[in-house]
């Protein structure tokens, strides 16, 4: 009863830092030369937000993200983590806060993990805005963004089996908003992956790991006859990854090329580079991040973020 009443404490206060960036209200404004260039209503109807392509190419960096590359393993840490990332590139460039969280369930079987962008700021090019359909005349904005959330489940312990293997079921809310201005989806996305890991050698100088994962994403899109558009009102991709990782004591390293291939073929198959260093000191961890866009999203990502273990374990 104890541990489910620490757990409840813990979800509301995660609901709370999570939901508490208050919504931005859309102005009212004329858009008179967004019916004239896009051929509003006779291209595709009196619904503006049907026009957007609901597609990784043709919306902002946060939009349909590409799943994290786990390591296989449970991680049993509790711990929150407050953050910033700042993407650059394909005429947009876009700032935004992050907050991701950790929360053990069943040590060593079951974890729940959350990702959140609870504010972003952007601003793009004439020629993205107009690519993109978007009505910020002006090209630049802030909105709120998406709660991503999903559990990761043990399925073979390398201990006992050799290799470490684990599933993952991920889910997105549609929390975020702006999609007038292509930035959110306003639309659930799906994911249900494998997640395997393998130890490459246990010694003093440290752990390396190889690790990698093999999935299905689905999501839905607008269907629409217009350039660039959707004959379908959902898309399907197949999801994988390839990477190594190293651990020894406070320091952790990792990188991976993953992304994702829709079956539709309007920019919906993002890959990126994307590495990761962290120090660890006490109860809190420093990381910084670098994503490199090798498909459809042309765009570099730079983060950072601090992390705070809630009962850190001893190196």
């Amino acid at each position: 009863m104890c541990r489910i009443t620490l757990f409840n404490q813990y979800l509301t206060i995660l609901a709370l830092i999570l939901c508490g960036s208050s919504s931005l209200l859309a102005q009212d404004q004329n858009l008179d030369w967004w019916d004239q260039l896009h051929n509003y209503p006779n291209a595709a109807g009196k619904i503006r937000d049907r026009y957007k392509n609901i597609s990784p190419g043709f919306m902002g960096p946060n939009a349909l993200p590409v799943p994290i590359l786990f390591d296989g393993a449970i991680d049993n840490e509790l711990w929150f983590q407050a953050g910033g990332e700042f993407h650059r590139g394909a005429g947009d460039r876009t700032n935004n806060f992050v907050l991701r969280a950790n929360i053990p369930l069943a040590e060593g079987k079951v974890a729940l993990f959350l990702n959140s962008v609870p504010r972003e700021t952007w601003q793009v090019t004439t020629e993205v805005r107009d690519e993109r359909r978007m009505v910020a005349f002006d090209g630049k904005g802030r909105n709120t963004g998406d709660i991503t959330y999903g559990f990761i489940f043990r399925v073979f312990d390398e201990e006992k089996n050799g290799f470490n293997l684990a599933g993952l079921a991920q889910a997105k809310t549609t929390t975020g908003g702006a999609l007038d201005n292509a930035r959110f989806s306003n639309a659930s996305m799906f994911a249900w992956q494998a997640h395997f890991s393998k130890s490459l050698g246990w010694k003093n100088a440290g752990i390396w790991k190889l690790k990698a994962m093999l999935g299905f994403i689905t999501w839905q899109t607008n269907k629409n006859s217009l350039p660039n558009g959707s004959n379908q009102v959902q898309n399907d991709a197949l999801s994988y990854g390839i990477g190594l990782s190293y651990h020894r004591k406070k320091f952790h390293i990792a990188s991976d090329v993953s992304g994702y291939h829709g079956y539709i073929g309007n920019r919906d198959y993002p890959l990126f580079w994307r590495s990761m260093a962290e120090f660890r000191w006490k109860g809190f961890g420093m990381n910084i991040n670098y994503h490199y866009g090798l498909k459809t999203w042309d765009w570099n990502t730079y983060g950072f973020g601090i992390r705070y273990y809630m009962k850190p374990t001893k190196d």
